[in-house]
């Protein structure tokens, strides 16, 4: 292939890779966000002697998908360690949040 085949070959994908990784870091920090007020108000439920088991199942279930996508897409080990990782974790949220009912 040479220079023009692969230009245009680009120019038809129409990706954007400047877009494509503002919008990646913009997961990164609504993750982030997310992280920190599942943190703060877990904090703040437990203190109360509220349950905080459903703010620990979103958490992680939404880290978990995030995670799985990105091995589905990169092969990277990280991203399935991560991913398998936060599965469990919302399995085991999960099943307390059954037992706590």
């Amino acid at each position: 292939m040479n220079k023009e085949e692969i230009l245009k070959k680009a120019q038809m994908e129409n990706v954007d890779e400047r877009e494509e990784i503002v919008k990646d870091h913009s997961f990164r920090y609504a993750y982030g966000v997310m992280a920190v007020l599942t943190a703060l108000f877990t904090f703040l439920r437990s203190q109360s002697g509220q349950p905080t088991t459903d703010l620990i199942i979103v958490t992680c279930g939404s880290v978990c998908a995030s995670m799985a996508y990105r091995y589905y897409k990169t092969r990277k080990g990280d991203d399935l360690f991560f991913a398998i990782l936060m599965f469990v974790l919302c399995v085991l949220a999960i099943i307390r949040f059954i037992m706590e009912r």
